[in-house]
């Protein structure tokens, strides 16, 4: 096997980071502790209705310039970079869903800047990642950022977020369990660096949720708490590893195919749920190693979509994805370069699970 020599490695990590009740109450200590006073304020309208407002109150002395975003991509990117023109500004402040930070982490890492996450929705792990998600022509595309300065994950406001994009966020939270196998697998077949730090960091938050009685996140603080900090954990574990490969394998690449050929009305947590369901079965099957049914039992308990008619999704669309899967990010080995299952394979796989009727 081949490994790169770095004796240490050097990795940037939120500074502060907050799950409480009412973390957003700090911002402004945040700003002040790291002396910071000429601030981006950053929020969607709907944000901005629901908690942005009463943020903005409290740093309003911070704020030189306050820009609402509209979308997730580089042209907005540039839209308010123009906009500050020569702004002279030391931290972004973003509150909101994931286009909001997203947004936020590339203006902050391109300027230079701190950036305070804040976010409303909790959808997926990008509130701590040092990646940005947008879309480019209607195409998915990851951008390495640096990580957020701060995270203040504010528990009273992500309970009061819409119900579908928590479980959204679950379903991505618990497909690091196949990204992580399928990470070993590289490593043991192609002999791929790989960092048990970033591994379990990644893995044993997503692997206990599998133990929960129930999944009720706005009414139990705890479950949503958990999922928070794994998100975050999921965010940190991307830096550690210095890529996104302790949260995003096979499942990553079949919800990107998704994306690509334009199928189904899922969101991403939703459509790597489908996914996950497809990948630990291939796991189980060829590896022995997994537990496909008691990951569908969580997905079901938390009301995560686990059929391709909840996606608006046929079975002819999912075999088509999951063939396309293997063209994203070729040199990225998971299950299904190493199985290479054929179209009858998955067909008899999507059967079994119940993603699809016989």
């Amino acid at each position: 096997m081949r490994y790169k020599t770095e004796l240490t490695r050097i990795v940037e990590l939120p500074y502060y980071v907050e799950v409480s009740e009412s973390s957003r109450k700090k911002v402004k200590d945040i700003l002040d502790s790291f002396n910071l006073n000429s601030t981006l304020f950053l929020t969607g309208k709907n944000s901005y209705e629901v908690v942005g407002a009463k943020i903005e109150e409290k740093i309003s002395d911070y704020i030189v310039e306050k820009v609402f975003v509209e979308k997730a991509t580089m042209s907005e990117v540039r839209r308010i970079e123009l906009f500050l023109g020569y702004t002279d500004i030391d931290s972004v402040v973003g509150v909101g869903g994931g286009k909001v930070i997203d947004v936020g982490k590339v203006i902050a890492t391109e300027l230079k800047v701190a950036f305070i996450s804040i976010p409303t929705l909790a959808s997926n792990d990008g509130i701590a990642s040092p990646v940005a998600s947008f879309k480019e022509n209607g195409k998915p595309v990851s951008i390495s950022v640096n990580p957020p300065t701060a995270v203040l994950a504010d528990l009273t406001i992500l309970r009061n977020s819409p119900i579908r994009y928590l479980r959204a966020g679950f379903g991505d939270l618990i497909s690091n369990i196949t990204a992580v196998k399928d990470w070993k697998l590289a490593r043991d077949k192609i002999g791929e660096e790989y960092n048990e730090v970033a591994a379990s960091m990644a893995y044993l938050p997503s692997s206990l949720m599998l133990n929960l009685e129930s999944v009720n996140f706005k009414d139990d603080l705890t479950t949503l708490e958990k999922l928070i900090r794994g998100l975050i954990l999921s965010g940190v574990s991307i830096a550690i590893a210095g890529s996104s490969r302790p949260a995003s394998g096979a499942e990553h690449k079949f919800s990107h195919a998704l994306d690509y050929l334009g199928y189904g009305s899922g969101v991403h947590g939703e459509q790597v749920a489908l996914g996950t369901i497809i990948m630990e079965y291939l796991h189980q099957k060829y590896y022995g190693i997994g537990d496909w049914e008691a990951i569908k039992t969580i997905f079901e308990k938390a009301q995560v979509p686990t059929t391709a008619k909840e996606l608006n999704l046929t079975k002819e669309q999912i075999l088509e994805a999951l063939i396309y899967a293997k063209r994203i990010r070729k040199k990225r080995y998971t299950i299904l370069e190493d199985v290479n299952p054929s179209k009858e394979e998955l067909e008899l796989v999507l059967i079994k699970t119940g993603i699809v009727e016989s």
